[in-house]
Order: C-alpha cells, then structure tokens, then sequence
C-alpha cells in the first residue's frame, strides 16, 4: 500500500493520545493483582488503542492457562516484559512474535533467566508463519542475585523489576554498565510504587545501579491511577507546529517519568516558538508555532524514540546538527537509524550517516519523492511531518505501519489539516 501526503501547512488543537509505554507498566501490575485477589473495582480502564497494547492485553488473558501461548505481535514491550513475569508464575510458556521481533534480541535477559531456573528452547528462525515460535520457555523463574548490562535495553530490566518481587526469596538486579534508557526504567517503578511494591535502589562500588528487590509481596492499586499523555507521539505534533504551522498538543504531564519529555528542551534550543498553558487538571498544553530553527547536537542515548522527530526539525534547521550515540536504534521495528536517513535522503535532505550518528546541514525546503516506512511506525509519521515543508508530494510505501503505537495518527494529520490520499 502506498500513501501520497500533499505538502500542507498543519494547525489546531491536538490531545496527547495516552502513553503507550505507561499502559504496558499498568496492565501487567493491574493482572498481577488480580491474580493475588487485589482487583480495584473503581479503576480508570484502559483502552486497547494501539496494536502493541493489544498484544499485551491478550498475552495477559493467557495467564489464567497452565500453559499459556502469547502471540506478542511486533510489540518488544510485550515480548521483554512477560518472559520474566510468566515465567515467575508459570512453569511452560511460548512466546511468539511477527514482523522483525522474532529476530530481535533477548539475550542478556535470556542468559540470566537460564541461571535461575528457567530453561530456553529457541524457535525455527525459518519458520514462515505470521506468528513465529520465538521461544518455548520451561522451569520457573527463582529469587537469587542477577546481574545484567545497562545499555542493552531497559525493558530487560522492567520485565525482571516487574516479576522479581513475585518470587519466594529476596533478590537483587545489579547493573553492569551506565543505564540507558533510563526513564523508562524510573516509570516502571513509579508504577510499581503505586501499586505498593517496595524496591531500594542503590549504587554498587562501580557507581552502578543496584535493585534490592523484597520476595512474596502483593500488588495493589492505589486509587485514582490514571494513564499519562504520550510524550513520544506528542513529539511529532510540537514539531510540525515549529515547521509550518500553530499547533497545540494538550493533556500532557510535564512531571510524568517519560524522558521523551526533552522534545520541549530540545526544540527551545533549536529556537522553536513554544508557550505553555498550565491546566486545572495538572496537565498542561503547549502551543508550538511556525519558526526559524537552529542547528544543535543532541545525545539521545536517555531518549532514543524521538530520533526520527529530531531528524526532521534538523532536516530544516539553520547550520549543522547532529544526533549522536543512537547505536541501539539498529534493534528497533527496522534499523531506525538507518530507515531514517533513508527516508529524509531520498527527500533529498542534506544528511549524513554513521553507524551510530546522522549529521544535517539544514535546508529551507525539501524537494519529496517516494520513501519506505520499512514497517516503522516513528518512521512512517516522521515522512508525514516531514512533508509539510517539502516541493511536491511525498508517497510513502506501508503507511499503515503507524498502527502499531497511534492507529488515529492519519486521522489526527488530517484535522489538523494534513491531505493524504492512499
């Protein structure tokens, strides 16, 4: 399927769909207490509003079977966060994935889930169905002392901070190197504070972070838990407002754990025109406005997800820019790194590639052409933002792969006054 996107200008008001990865972290802590007996009649349901969230929310109805099968989707969320939860209260699991995520690593989670009793029985990488057999997992996951790398993904790190306290027997998670990604790690446990699950965190000798993670405690929700505004999506709103347009992104937290919150930081030190408007309800909306943005540097290695936003506004930027230590973004739903520069070349932006930096001498316009979403969705809604300031029309192949975090992305672009045309 092919997508032209019309160069428009974009205005209006825009709500911040909810955070995607705050409805993984609440779905699995709400299960988890319902299966100890804690289920809060009075909370606020979450939606299945994405292909992702809908994985988790199936693979999470499978957990009342003595072996459950969990078709994770495209969803690496899903995926790095149950191994350790099933397996801390199941003794057989079968994970299975589609798309790129059966090729996507789980080792080191992998490795420490085998020294504490879990053992993995690794899928046919040949097998040609949808739903591939990732991994058949047997041996329940016991309490002792793991130890995994930082910078490799901090969803390892949730999965096992989500189920180690489950387990009969104190535990400890000592990391071996600097954590990346680390709001995403501070959220998971935000949530599980309000879900009462007390975990201390300290530094090893190396000035590491240490877990110290209590056995046998018991989930449950404080009143009154609400989901977050997605700051990732919001990005691609911010900046097609500093582009060309007067957009206004409301519903979001600016004390909400999600990293992906330095948009604003970032777009303010490019020059961007923003203005914030606190709310009664403690969120806040933010007005981005047509400007002249500047060329800057920026290490997303805390907010990797907003590399192709960046890329964009960079795109257009005044002078030279750059986006430096992005290695892990070749693990995505594509090689993201390289999926961008592919997109915005062929739009024929003044950029450069390495295997961990894109570098950009900014133009005024773009020229638009045809380009790949290479199945990504951040990538597939970047082209669209991009288009606003580009020549001629862009036609993206597979635009359908923004379904997997904001299915209503096209439907959003389009009241803001967006023209596509499939």
């Amino acid at each position: 399927m092919k997508m032209k996107i019309t160069p428009r200008i974009l205005s209006g008001t825009i709500e911040a769909m909810p955070s995607k990865s705050h409805a993984h972290r609440l779905l699995i802590a709400r299960k988890l207490a319902e299966l100890q007996g804690n289920p809060r009649k009075d909370r606020v349901e979450i939606p299945a509003f994405s292909d992702d969230i809908e994985a988790t929310i199936a693979c999470l109805s499978q957990l009342g079977k003595n072996t459950p099968y969990l078709e994770c989707g495209e969803s690496g969320s899903t995926l790095r966060f149950l191994l350790p939860v099933v397996m801390a209260l199941k003794s057989s699991a079968t994970f299975l994935g589609t798309g790129r995520l059966p090729d996507r690593p789980i080792s080191p989670l992998k490795e420490e889930m085998e020294r504490h009793g879990c053992r993995f029985r690794m899928g046919n990488p040949k097998n040609t169905d949808r739903f591939k057999e990732i991994c058949t997992v047997n041996g329940r996951l016991e309490a002792g002392d793991y130890v995994i790398a930082g910078n490799v993904s901090s969803q390892f790190i949730t999965g096992l901070l989500l189920a180690l306290p489950l387990l009969e027997g104190d535990s400890t998670l000592t990391l071996t190197t600097e954590l990346e990604s680390a709001g995403y790690v501070e959220m998971t446990l935000d949530v599980l504070h309000d879900f009462g699950i007390e975990i201390e965190v300290s530094c090893t000798e190396g000035g590491f972070l240490k877990y110290t993670i209590p056995g046998d405690q018991v989930y449950h929700e404080k009143p009154g838990l609400s989901l977050d505004g997605d700051w990732s999506n919001a990005a691609f709103w911010l900046a097609a407002g500093s582009l060309s347009g007067d957009i206004t992104v409301t519903g979001l937290r600016m004390e909400s754990c999600q990293w992906d919150k330095e948009i604003v930081n970032v777009m303010a030190q490019m020059g961007a025109d923003l203005d914030f408007q606190p709310q009664v309800d403690g969120t806040v909306s933010i007005r981005s406005r047509a400007s002249i943005l500047k060329g800057t540097e920026t290490d997303v290695t805390q907010i990797p997800d907003l590399t192709p936003v960046l890329a964009v506004l960079m795109s257009f930027a005044e002078g030279t820019s750059m986006i430096t230590h992005a290695q892990r973004l070749q693990f995505k739903e594509s090689n993201r790194l390289k999926a961008i520069y592919s997109v915005l070349y062929n739009l024929d932006a003044d950029i450069s590639y390495g295997g961990d930096w894109l570098s950009f001498t900014g133009k005024a316009f773009l020229e638009g052409g045809t380009v790949d979403s290479f199945g990504d969705h951040r990538v597939a809604m970047a082209a669209a933002i991009a288009s606003c300031l580009c020549r001629e029309p862009i036609y993206l192949t597979n635009p359908i792969a923004v379904t997997k975090s904001y299915p209503d992305f096209y439907k959003d672009f389009a009241a803001l006054g967006g023209e596509i045309e499939y």
